[in-house]
């Protein structure tokens, strides 16, 4: 499993702006504490009335951050989620200090917490399918006598012990626009020689003082008089979304890429029992693309995903040898044995440093933080790579790393990896129904995967009996029987992901007749009913969000018994709005009728706003309705 994204700072995650900050310190290529947040919280449930935080930079470019937090918790779900405060840090780099703690009543007298007792200290939880060791920890603090419309306070300190980059800062302060802010102000006090280059999205500036020795910059932010907008499940990262606040003595993302690179490309210098294994697996291979494929898979298939460092760990890499010889490592380390030995048969690759999460922007101030995730580019074939998943064919990114800002350490570009269409990522489904006289049916199908949508079906036919699949796959689809899953070529890496199905579906049909017949979704990795219903869910959110572009191709053979006489089935359909194509074709031939529905999307990026969903609605609409059109029989 790939890292989350960098979350949106929110006080839903009952955690504060420090994690933002925290991304300079916090690692490349890992699941974050907090993931994508869901905002689970309505705005009414809180109100952050006070959010303060001033930064003290010295000429190292180490911080010291005084925050002071006010919270109003206007519900029962809102004291449940912050009568324990998380606030966390890099233990490596970093100290914390709780100053201040207590809750206020709305009589007026407060309580406060016994930093000797309610403070606690763990390490940040990780995932299994993405491991991760590092010194990363939460500190929570627990709050006394918590109830509706209580304030709470909280205070503290957080100091840089050393920074991840020699002599660099970045700061990022986002304040999601589904949170309410009566009141944020940030103060940035740094050395008067120091540059900062600053991004403020809908914060405003009110005051900047130089002296001899110190620059002091204030920044605030007020909630419009309109209110927080509508919680989005599915919404782009907060640094896309705004408002925010990022300042850095990075002068460019140049900058950031070459000082990644000074540390990352002695790692991947090819050794001499890298060679011997390079021209191992290229041995019966002339063709340099083939032989890149031949070190992609080996890559993949062999060294395990894991995370494991502290101190400078997060942004450089092992090196190829001891990833080699360790057999895992995290994306990094991936990418410095993978360009070493390309390298070994003068293929040349670079590190290219990625979000792999809902961030599809950077600011135009430099910031370290939006990456976390590192991948290879192939200048030579045109072409990323990433072999952390381990199923994916050469050249084909996840749908987190798509279409996303990608920054070449090497040279200092920015490229950009390529949106997800039906160009790389393609389903095609074909089902034989056989409906018996008692209305249950026979079913054999075949699920073809091309590119990107094959990617994780190939991971759960590795983790995952094929039982259990089925079984999902039946559930998922709403329906009720057995289905027996083969994969036809689960271990070609390099074509397409076919499934063969066998198995029952109880009571599809009612028999005898009259009735009608609506096919049912049938068991699948993308259908394109789920995009219909995605449009007309969400086409009113007010926040831009991720959609999905892939090619869709359903067929249905569908074979109704001799005794059924059928009536009528539904006409044809074609629908063209320019991003979007879709058809569908119904024939009889005797008792069987063949259907066959395509979506096409000819999306160039995979950000959709509501206003798009909205102009998309009513083609989805005639394909939902299509959808649930019917064969009549008696």
């Amino acid at each position: 499993m790939k890292p989350e994204a960098i979350p949106p700072v929110n006080f839903s995650m009952r955690t504060d702006f420090s994690r933002h900050r925290l991304v300079r310190a916090a690692s490349l290529c890992v699941a974050l504490v907090c993931g994508q947040a869901t905002h689970a919280s309505e705005a009414p449930d809180y109100r952050v009335t006070q959010y303060e935080r001033a930064l003290t930079v010295d000429d190292a470019g180490r911080v010291t951050a005084h925050v002071k937090i006010a919270i109003v918790l206007s519900s029962d779900a809102a004291v449940q989620r912050f009568s324990q405060y998380v606030v966390p840090y890099v233990a490596d780099l970093q100290t914390l200090k709780i100053d201040d703690a207590q809750m206020v009543h709305s009589d007026g007298n407060s309580v406060r917490a016994d930093l000797r007792t309610a403070v606690l200290d763990r390490p940040a939880p990780t995932t299994v399918t993405a491991p991760q060791f590092s010194s990363e920890h939460l500190r929570i603090v627990a709050f006394p006598a918590t109830a509706r419309g209580d304030t709470l306070r909280l205070s503290y300190t957080l100091t840089d012990r050393a920074t991840l980059f020699p002599g660099k800062f970045t700061e990022v302060v986002t304040f999601p626009p589904t949170e309410a802010y009566g009141g944020a102000e940030e103060t940035l006090d740094t050395p008067a020689g120091m540059v900062i280059h600053i991004d403020a999205r809908g914060v405003q500036k009110v005051s900047d003082t130089t002296t001899r020795t110190r620059r002091v910059q204030v920044y605030r932010y007020r909630t419009p008089p309109d209110g927080p907008v509508p919680v989005q499940a599915d919404a782009v990262a907060a640094l896309d979304a705004g408002p925010y606040l990022v300042a850095t003595n990075f002068s460019d993302y140049a900058e950031i890429g070459q000082v990644y690179e000074q540390t990352a490309r002695p790692q991947a210098t090819p050794s001499a029992a890298i060679r011997a294994l390079a021209d191992k697996l290229t041995a019966n291979a002339t063709d340099r693309r083939q032989q890149a494929t031949l070190i992609y898979d080996w890559v993949s298939r062999n060294i395990r995903y894991l995370a494991a460092y502290v101190g400078t760990g997060p942004v450089v890499p092992h090196s190829a040898d001891v990833v080699l010889r360790d057999g895992y490592g995290d994306c990094k380390d991936h990418v410095a044995l993978f360009i070493a030995l390309l390298n070994a048969k003068s293929i040349r690759a670079d590190n290219v440093l990625v979000n792999l999460g809902n961030s599809y922007r950077v600011p135009d101030a430099p910031t370290w933080s939006v990456y976390n995730h590192a991948i290879a580019w192939l200048p030579e074939f045109g072409l990323f790579a990433d072999t952390t998943g381990g199923f994916a064919p050469f050249g084909v990114l996840s749908f987190p790393a798509s279409d996303k800002p990608a920054l070449d350490t090497a040279t200092g570009k920015m490229l950009h990896t390529p949106a997800q269409n039906g160009e790389n990522s393609a389903s095609s489904i074909d089902y034989t129904i056989q409906i018996r006289d008692d209305g249950n049916t026979d079913v054999t199908g075949t699920i073809t995967l091309r590119g990107q949508v094959g990617i994780r079906p190939a991971r759960l036919l590795s983790q995952y009996p094929k039982s259990r699949i089925g079984y999902d796959l039946l559930r998922q689809a709403g329906l009720t029987g057995t289905m027996d899953v083969g994969a036809g070529n689960a271990d070609r890496p390099d074509g397409p992901l076919r499934l063969e199905l066998t198995g029952t579906i109880d009571e599809m049909a009612i028999m005898p007749g009259p009735a009608a017949l609506a096919v049912p979704t049938m068991p699948n990795y993308g259908s394109i009913k789920s995009f219909a219903d995605f449009v007309l869910r969400e086409a009113d959110r007010p926040l831009d969000g991720p959609c999905g572009a892939s090619a869709l191709r359903e067929h249905y053979s569908i074979q109704l018994p001799a005794s059924v006489k059928i009536i009528a089935i539904p006409p044809d359909l074609y629908r063209n709005s320019g991003e979007l194509t879709y058809s569908a074709t119904y024939r009889r031939n005797g008792q069987t009728v063949e259907i066959e529905r395509d979506l096409a999307r000819n999306f160039h990026a995979n950000v959709c706003s509501g206003e798009t969903l909205k102009q998309w609605s009513a083609i989805a609409r005639e394909i939902s309705n299509d959808l649930k059109r019917q064969i009549l029989y008696r």
